[in-house]
Parts: C-alpha cells; sequence; structure tokens
C-alpha cells in the first residue's frame, strides 16, 4: 500500500536501553549551557572512500579480464588519484530474499549472495499514453520470455502520486509479467491539449471563428500573450514532474544503498523534464529544485546505479504539426526530442542508452552483461583538498583498444545536520513505498495494552539497529546522534497517529563500550484505536545522514 506524506508529530514514550540510557545520563551530566545548546547547526565534510565500478570492454564489446590496478588511471577535477580499493567482480544471476524475520519481527536487510540485481521502472508520468503502452508492450515482450531469464528484478512505476512497487524482486518473469498488466496508463503532461498560437492566427485571418477585421487584429496582438501564457503553464508542468522524477530517483538509490554491487536501473520513459549536467549547471536554470537534484545524484552514487534508459518515445507526433496549417508549434511547444538527455544521463551514471532501435530484451541483456563483470575502484577522497560540489571523474586504462565505462562524477556535500533537514529526511522515507536500506533496521511489536472505558489500544513497538551500523565520533568516548519515528497510516493511506524520538549525546566509556557490543534499541508506543494499520518506522544517524526504513501490517483488535 502506499504510503503517504504526513508531519511527524512529538507526542510519544521513550525507552532507551543500552547504549541510549547511557545518552540520556550523560548529557544529563554535560552541564551544557543553553547558550552552548543553541549553537549554529555544523557543516562538515569527511574524507570518505570513493568506489566506481568501471566496465571494460574490447572492440567487439566483450568483457576484458585479468587486469589489475596498475591496468587503471583515476582521475578527479582532472588530478591522478592513488587507487586504495580493487577488485575484480564477477557475478552470477543469483536469487534476492528478503530476510526472513520470526513472527511479529521486521527488517529490511536482503539475503544475497550475487552482487547483481536490475531495477525497472515504467514511467508514467513523463510518458504520454501512446509511449506509456510502447513500453509495456517492450517491457511484456521479455517478462513473457521467462526461459534462460534468472536475474534478480523487481518492477516499479512512477505516476503523478510518486513510485510503486509493482512488484518485489523476483527470478520469475512470468510473475513480473501478471503484475505488468495490472499498471494502468495515466495521462500526462504530454497527453495535455496543446494551444498553437500559429495556429490561431491563421484561423483569424482565414475567417475561421472570425466576425470582423478588427477581431483578427486583435488576435495578432494577443499572440505574445497567449504563448507566454501557455509557456509558463508548462514551466509549470515541468517543475512538478521534476521535482517528482528527482524525489523517485532519490529513493530508489536509498533503497539499495545497503546492497553490494552494480545496480542497472531500465528506466522506461518518453524523457526526462530537466538536462542531465553536473548540480552546478543544473542551478542555475531550477535554483528552488537543486537540493532535491543533489540529493539524487548522492543517493544514485551510494548505491552504484547505472542507467539505462529504454527510450519509449514517440517516432511522430501529431501535435507537432497540423495538416491544415503545415506550420510546426512554435519551438516544438513542450514536444522535444529527448534523446540526447537519455544518453546523457546514461553517461553520467556509467550505464547506457537503449534506443528506439533496442528492444527491452536487448537492453536487458545489455545492463546484465554488464553487472556480470566489472572493475571495482575505490580511493580516499580528502576533506582538506576538496571542495564541496560536484566531483567530475575519469577512468582510464592502459589496455590497447579497450573501452572504460563508468560514471562521471559524484557530489561531495556539507553534512547539514539541523532540525529542519533532519524531519524532511525522515517524512520523506516514511512516506515511500520502498525500505531505506543504508541502516539495517529491525522492528518488532512488544505489547498491546486495553484499558476499560478507552476506545484506543497502546501498542508497543522496538527498534533494533545491529553493531557497527551506528557512526561514533571519536570525541571523549563518543557522540551519538539518532531520530527515531515511527507513523501508522490506515488502510486509506491517512496518518493517524505517530512516534518521535531524538537520542543524541555524548557517550560514556561504558556506554560507548555497550553500544559496540549489543547495537542499539529504542522502544516506544503509539496509541491506536482498532483496525487495520500499515506502520513505518525510520532511523536517522545524523552524523552521515543515512537511513534504515522498514512497514509491517498491524491489525489492533
Amino acid at each position: 500500500m502506499r504510503r503517504h506524506t504526513r508531519p511527524i508529530n512529538g507526542r510519544s514514550m521513550f525507552v532507551a536501553f543500552f547504549s541510549l540510557f547511557a545518552v540520556t545520563t550523560s548529557l544529563s551530566q554535560t552541564g551544557s549551557s543553553p547558550e552552548q545548546n543553541r549553537k549554529s547547526p555544523s557543516i562538515k565534510l569527511r574524507t570518505s572512500l570513493v568506489l566506481v565500478p568501471a566496465v571494460v570492454t574490447d572492440r567487439l564489446g566483450a568483457p576484458v579480464a585479468g587486469l589489475t590496478h596498475n591496468s587503471f588511471t583515476v582521475l578527479e577535477n582532472g588530478h591522478p588519484q592513488k587507487i586504495a580499493f580493487f577488485e575484480h567482480i564477477q557475478t552470477q544471476a543469483e536469487p534476492v530474499r528478503r530476510t526472513v524475520a520470526a513472527p511479529g519481527t521486521f527488517t529490511n536487510t536482503i539475503e544475497a549472495s550475487s552482487q547483481r540485481l536490475t531495477i525497472f521502472v515504467m514511467d508514467l508520468l513523463n510518458s504520454s499514453i501512446a509511449e506509456q503502452e510502447n513500453g509495456r508492450d517492450e517491457l511484456a515482450k521479455l517478462f513473457s520470455k521467462s526461459g534462460g531469464i534468472k536475474e534478480p528484478f523487481c518492477l516499479l512505476a512512477l505516476d503523478s502520486d510518486g513510485l510503486t512497487v509493482i512488484h518485489d524482486f523476483t527470478t520469475d518473469p512470468t510473475l513480473l509479467a501478471e503484475a505488468l498488466k495490472e499498471v494502468k496508463e495515466h495521462a500526462s503532461a504530454k497527453d495535455a491539449p496543446q494551444i498553437n498560437p500559429m495556429e490561431l492566427t491563421y484561423r483569424n485571418f482565414h475567417g475561421w471563428h472570425t466576425r470582423s477585421v478588427n477581431r483578427a487584429i486583435a488576435t495578432l496582438a494577443g499572440r505574445a500573450s497567449l504563448l507566454a501564457s501557455a509557456i509558463r503553464s508548462q514551466a509549470i508542468t515541468e517543475t512538478l514532474r521534476t521535482r517528482l522524477t528527482l524525489e523517485a530517483l532519490r529513493e530508489i538509490g536509498e533503497a539499495f544503498v545497503g546492497m553490494l554491487g552494480r545496480k542497472s536501473l531500465i528506466w522506461a520513459t518518453g524523457g526526462f523534464p530537466f538536462e542531465i549536467d553536473d548540480p552546478s549547471q543544473f542551478g542555475a536554470r531550477e535554483r528552488d529544485l537543486l537540493p532535491e537534484y543533489e540529493k539524487a545524484w548522492r543517493a544514485l552514487n551510494r548505491a552504484d546505479i547505472a542507467v539505462y534508459p529504454l527510450d519509449v518515445e514517440q517516432l511522430a507526433s501529431t501535435a507537432l504539426v497540423r495538416a491544415s496549417v503545415g506550420q510546426p508549434l512554435p519551438d516544438h511547444f513542450d514536444i522535444r526530442s529527448n534523446v540526447t538527455n537519455l544518453e546523457r544521463f546514461a553517461d553520467v551514471t556509467g550505464g547506457k542508452l537503449c534506443d528506439r532501435s533496442t528492444d527491452a530484451e536487448t537492453c536487458f541483456r545489455k545492463a546484465a552483461t554488464d553487472s556480470s563483470d566489472y572493475y571495482l575502484l575505490g580511493f580516499y577522497q580528502s576533506s582538506a583538498t576538496t571542495k564541496s560540489g560536484w566531483q567530475k571523474l575519469s577512468v582510464r586504462t592502459n589496455v590497447p583498444n579497450a573501452q572504460v565505462r563508468a560514471r562521471a562524477g559524484y557530489y561531495l556535500s556539507e553534512r547539514r545536520d539541523d532540525p529542519q533537514t533532519r524531519q524532511e529526511d525522515l517524512q520523506i522515507a516514511l512516506a515511500s513505498p520502498l525500505d531505506y536500506t543504508a541502516i539495517p533496521l529491525t522492528v518488532r511489536w512488544t505489547a498491546t495494552l486495553k484499558w476499560e472505558g478507552n476506545e484506543k489500544r497502546r501498542v508497543g513497538f522496538s527498534f533494533a539497529v545491529p553493531l557497527g551500523s551506528v557512526k561514533l565520533e571519536d570525541e571523549e568516548g563518543g557522540h551519538l546522534s539518532l531520530e527515531f519515528a515511527a507513523m501508522a497510516t490506515s488502510e486509506t493511506g491517512a496518518s493517524v497517529g505517530s512516534f518521535f524520538q531524538t537520542a543524541d549525546g555524548k557517550l560514556g566509556e561504558g556506554a560507548a563500550k555497550a553500544l559496540k557490543s549489543n547495537g542499539v534499541i529504542c522502544q516506544g508506543t503509539i496509541d491506536l484505536p482498532p483496525g487495520e494499520y500499515t506502520m513505518n518506522f525510520a532511523v536517522r544517524d545524523n552524523l552521515n545522514g543515512q537511513i534504515g526504513t522498514v512497514s509491517a501490517p498491524l491489525t489492533v483488535h
């Protein structure tokens, strides 16, 4: 069931065991003054290992084996980097499964022995109905060919409401073929009636709906105003589509960042509503959407996702030309070729464009082949020498006639640790239909209490974050900063209750040892009337911005 974004309120009960109990204790002992507590949020850059998957092929497109780290040169912003990590990864098609938990327990962890998977997206937001039908037909042909395809893949859809999970991971494509039948076409901005000022002018001057010459002259005079108004309407539509598309890309990245290996994202679309380049160039045109653009890039990079756009754009559009007029719409008016844009997106992420000459099966085979044999290169980025923002990458090899395909950059961001950012991140995570996997998270029901004369029940639950999943700053035993949140939604998707708690402070030596031994356990409750619900849980590590989420069905008797 789709999750809906709702504000997360603070009425909750909180009990923390092990390290979290020590957090509250150590905080009470620090004696910090109100002035100290009101310090501005810190903004820090952190040194980290940058991983770059690189696909190396010969002139015939076959993988090149047997290379070493000395065979490669990695450039960041034109400067050679020391390769600190190197691995030749060869994968097989193996199942990907959600971890099976005990009754009443739910987890976002995945069981996967292979570093390889494929994600399909049906883009119903940026494609016309005809293009959606093209995409559906192509995917249906692929999924119906079950013989010989044993890849783990899932199917998502993007429409004006955001992402929807059509089918979770499976190695049986016939299940996806059945699920695809439930996807309905959605009218998009491309299907909106097009107003052609050129055509209106032509009609008026030739007596169509014209009662006088004066009206024709007035229409001609208002042509510029009409065109400007139409372009403004188009811009509003594109802004909304851009925001939803960026949010979907970010959610997909967050959902797969906790899984190892290179992932292939096959995006069946009529085009993206924005140009693909580095965030600084995007910000010059869409400054209000720049934060969403940066977050999408960071998520895709961290998850090692390569995009393979499957172009389903119509070969011809009747909106471009009206036969009776014989004139094109000015500047193609809301209809333009996106092939260059799609190709750029593929290149920057290390994927490859699947153009109109490529069917879905060929596109899938390309992606699977790339993920079956690649090299993983890593270098340490230093905050002392690198400014925040878009960092250009280039991977080269000294092997003659070999071609290298790798992502062309990554986004280095300043970590903004402020309450607004925390709340926005948690709200988006709780509303996503995908489980975020950067932090492994397990949740279980603890107890349900009933009071006489009270129609609501108090439902108890427990968060558990395992050892090594939480970041500690090395200062006086370590600094821990976590946000826990939960939201209950009804069968209609309405928010009916929430839980929110912060654990932030310096740990003592004993608490730090307990954390490293036991992980983090947080208990909470929420009051609900009898009924059927979906509970969405999230934890955010404020020291690195990583999030883990999991959802669970709940019946309250």
